[in-house]
């Protein structure tokens, strides 16, 4: 504890000759100053180790001591002084001084522009984020994998052509697949594209992935940039690194390729993480870079990025406006120096209150826009799944329905079944039906139950379901007789039962996958949470607007000016230089650290899923599916 005390004495002194002019007067100071500290030992205040120093001042007392004692400073630098109850006054400076006026009006038409841009932005984009269920997937096939394509960044990476797909795993492979989607244009530049690929039965492992296009269009050249196939089942991902283009005039001059699945030391290498991270940090993490190009499947919308762009403008003017030109403290200490560069005390000081005043709230509002759980209103679909039969029916529908069954369960090993030639005939239906019939008795004898029987035997029923509808529909004129008619649809219907059977058996030992539980992937917020990020921003930059604007009608026209050029100087460093450096930083260590980008998922899997088994009731007439 320290304590001063001093005196003041005046002496004035002035010429006898009083015409003497301006005359003078002689004013004489003292002072007393005292050191002292409490002496806790003897409870009392003493001098003791203690001198006065010779910086002292009446107003300041310098103490020299030779023990520790408890001392008081101020930690902050305060920001320079502005009166508020002087707004009126220093409002109606306008016309005198506009500089900080007409910046704001320039910054605030460019913003209402940019917004206008961006929602018309976000309005093309909505549908090209949709989740893409496949047409010429198997109603009754319900084992489902996620394909998400990304096409590079490249110039002209984009195709016109139309592409097909086919995975190949341990356990069988897949039907080949169109990519499209009628509702929307896929495969543009930068473009990621997520289809649901629906198989009969697990295909174990996937190891390979063929992709190939008709070169058909103005610009067939595709470049690929990487594909990630996930089972919805187990939650296992795949990723393929294909990093090429798929060109009949490009690259190696081929448009259809087998790639393999990358390796965990391929996936976790530093180049993969590194390029992965760097290009998901400029799109997404470097707020006004992202502006232009965000990603696809993000639900930061570009309307609310521009607005956050904004809100972190008008901020840091109003922070550095409070902070600029302050009086330099010539006693705060040199923390770091290098020739003539010399950090202070007091500017570290004012870097962090800068930044403990701008970024929480601002971090805060972009962090809720960026976790807000997308709002899907899922519709109704009562009308459509009561109509189940289909709307014609004829004997070659029939007959290439049963081929195409058949075909898809050959594609597995496990199932043991040997190729059909084309069925020209209901002579041969009977033939068919007694393959599928040894299928099921293959079932029957199966003594452990694991997924490929219970996925495999839940398509064969739904199925057979949906062939006997179809012969439900037909009559004994479209058979060679009326004894092959009805021996074939009592034949469906005894598979059809004994199919049922064998499922219920096996789902029985072996229960499907436990569905993941929601929160597990993320923490989501509710949609509405969006008028909260709104309210919080529009309120931040309200605040920031006024100060800013009572600040430059204070500091005067020439102040003003001085402090726009240094304001521009810190956004071109800010923008240029700080936020592209922490975007690379950060990638360089999630790349040391080994950590691979996790796999987006999103709650529109939930909606085509739906869709997908609305489809297969539709095509069976069977609830239980």
């Amino acid at each position: 504890m320290l304590q001063q005390t001093a005196g003041l004495w005046y002496i004035e002194a002035r010429p006898i000759n009083s015409t003497w002019v301006p005359g003078l007067t002689l004013r004489i100071s003292s002072f007393m100053t005292k050191c002292l500290y409490w002496d806790e030992r003897n409870e009392t205040w003493s001098t003791d180790g203690c001198q006065v120093g010779e910086k002292s001042t009446p107003e300041r007392a310098q103490c020299l001591c030779n023990h520790l004692t408890l001392f008081g400073s101020s930690f902050f630098v305060m920001p320079n002084h502005v009166d508020i109850s002087r707004t009126a006054e220093l409002f109606a400076t306008v016309s005198d001084n506009f500089v900080v006026l007409a910046l704001l009006c320039a910054f605030f038409g460019l913003y209402l522009v940019t917004l206008l841009w961006a929602c018309y932005a976000d309005r093309r984009s909505s549908s090209k984020r949709k989740m893409t269920l496949l047409e010429d997937n198997r109603a009754g096939a319900l084992y489902n994998y996620l394909i998400s394509v990304q096409t590079g960044h490249r110039k002209n990476a984009g195709t016109s052509a139309n592409v097909t797909a086919r995975l190949f795993g341990s356990e069988g492979e897949s039907d080949t697949h169109n990519l499209t989607d009628p509702n929307k244009p896929v495969f543009e530049r930068g473009a990621v594209d997520v289809f649901l690929l629906a198989a009969p039965f697990p295909l174990g492992e996937v190891r390979n992935l063929r992709l190939q296009h008709d070169n058909s269009g103005g610009g067939p050249s595709w470049y690929i940039n990487k594909v990630t196939v996930q089972d919805l089942q187990t939650r296992q991902v795949w990723q393929f690194l294909c990093g090429c283009w798929l060109s009949a005039d490009r690259g190696d001059g081929m448009t259809k390729k087998t790639f393999n699945a990358a390796k965990n030391n391929e996936i976790a290498s530093f180049r993969n993480i590194f390029q992965t991270r760097t290009s998901t940090g400029f799109r997404d993490e470097h707020i006004w870079v992202s502006i232009v190009d965000p990603p696809s499947r993000s639900p930061f919308t570009r309307a609310q990025r521009v607005s956050c762009c904004m809100s972190l403008l008008l901020c840091t003017m109003a922070i550095n406006i409070a902070f600029w030109n302050i009086p330099v403290d010539q006693t705060s200490p040199v923390l770091f120096s290098l020739g003539s560069l010399q950090i202070t005390w007091q500017e570290i000081m004012v870097g962090v209150e800068s930044g403990l005043l701008m970024f929480p709230i601002n971090i805060l509002i972009i962090t809720i826009f960026r976790s807000i759980r997308p709002r899907i209103v899922l519709k109704s679909r009562n009308k459509e799944e009561g109509n189940a039969r289909p709307a014609r029916v004829t004997v070659p529908s029939v007959l290439r329905e049963t081929e195409e069954i058949i075909s898809l369960l050959i594609r597995s090993p496990r199932n043991k079944m040997s190729n059909i030639y084309n069925l020209e005939s209901t002579a041969d239906l009977l033939p068919a039906l007694d393959k599928l019939h040894e299928l099921i008795q293959l079932m029957q004898g199966v003594s452990e139950s694991e997924p490929h029987w219970v996925y495999c035997s839940k398509f064969l029923l739904g199925g057979l379901s949906h062939l006997m509808l179809c012969l439900e529909q037909l009559d004994e004129r479209d058979f060679l007789s009326a004894e092959e008619y009805q021996r074939t649809r009592n034949i469906t219907n005894l598979l059809v039962r004994k199919a049922e059977m064998v499922f219920t058996s096996h789902l029985a030992y072996c229960p499907p996958p436990v569905k993941r539980k929601k929160g597990t992937s993320g923490c989501w917020l509710p949609w509405w949470c969006v008028f909260l990020g709104w309210f919080l921003l529009l309120s931040l930059s309200a605040v920031s607007t006024y100060f800013t604007l009572l600040y430059g009608f204070q500091y005067g026209r020439e102040k003003s000016i001085k402090w726009v050029m240094s304001l521009g100087l810190s956004l071109f460093q800010s923008i240029f230089i700080l936020q592209p450096l922490k975007v690379i930083g950060i990638a360089v260590v999630f790349a040391l650290l080994l950590k691979p980008v996790a796999v987006e998922e999103s709650e529109e899997i939930e909606e085509v899923l739906l869709e997908q088994q609305r489809k297969c009731r539709q095509y069976t007439g069977r609830e239980t599916l």
